[in-house]
């Protein structure tokens, strides 16, 4: 079994937070998204994972120090399985570090991201249950793309173009009363793959105006203090 800090690139003296951006490096550069049939990549990535998940517990960590390698895969680390049971005792925690990372963990409306929906949509569509058993969900081929839309047409309603992965057009209706990161689904303008097609996933943006005369502003101050939320 390999050192864990050797793993990771970090000295026995690293802190915490060199031990955490050393992981997040290694992981980045080993994820099997990034290295499609590279067994070796695959193996490196869950010895990564492997070491973080010890390293990153100060209690672990020094289980480790003490017992070594025997130690890390013994009674000394509570029955640890490692890979096998990311959704155990410091599974759960490595994915909250990898979407906080990428900004992913929290949605727009605050609420969490369902972990398997969200694997379910990445590459490779696989994700580990709380058995240890791989699990396979379909692969979403849908297509993202943010539109920048003026916040006037939103509060109003308007319709915009908008072009499909392979530069197909439709008009997409924005309701009246939109909200900003709104998504919208407009049917088989995602990707194709046999007879199947995928979805264009629209995400609203609200574009603010750059100018706006005085006239406009006494104007819009009016409105602001006329309109109930």
């Amino acid at each position: 079994m390999s050192n864990f800090y050797d793993t990771l690139g970090v000295s026995k003296q690293a802190s915490k937070d060199e031990i955490k951006k050393a992981y997040r490096k290694q992981a980045m550069k080993y994820h099997p998204d990034k290295n499609k049939w590279d067994t070796g990549a695959e193996k490196k990535f869950k010895e990564v994972n492997e070491a973080y998940q010890v390293l990153s517990d100060d209690t672990k960590r020094k289980q480790y120090d003490t017992f070594g390698s025997a130690g890390a895969r013994g009674n000394p680390f509570g029955g640890w399985s490692g890979w096998a049971n990311p959704f155990g005792w410091g599974g759960m925690g490595w994915f909250e570090d990898i979407f906080s990372w990428f900004g992913w963990w929290t949605s727009t409306n605050g609420s969490h991201i369902d972990l398997e929906d969200l694997f379910g949509g990445m590459g490779g569509g696989w994700f580990q249950s709380r058995s240890g058993q791989t699990q396979q969900k379909p692969v979403s081929l849908d297509f993202e793309k943010t539109y920048e839309i003026p916040i006037f047409d939103m509060i109003l309603g308007c319709k915009i173009e908008v072009r499909g992965v392979y530069g197909q057009t439709a008009k997409l209706s924005i309701p009246a009363g939109t909200q900003p990161g709104t998504k919208f689904r407009v049917k088989e303008f995602g990707k194709s793959e046999g007879t199947k097609k995928w979805n264009l996933i629209v995400t609203a943006k609200a574009k603010m105006p750059k100018n706006i005369s005085d006239m406009d502003k006494k104007m819009l101050e009016t409105i602001r203090d006329g309109v109930g939320y």
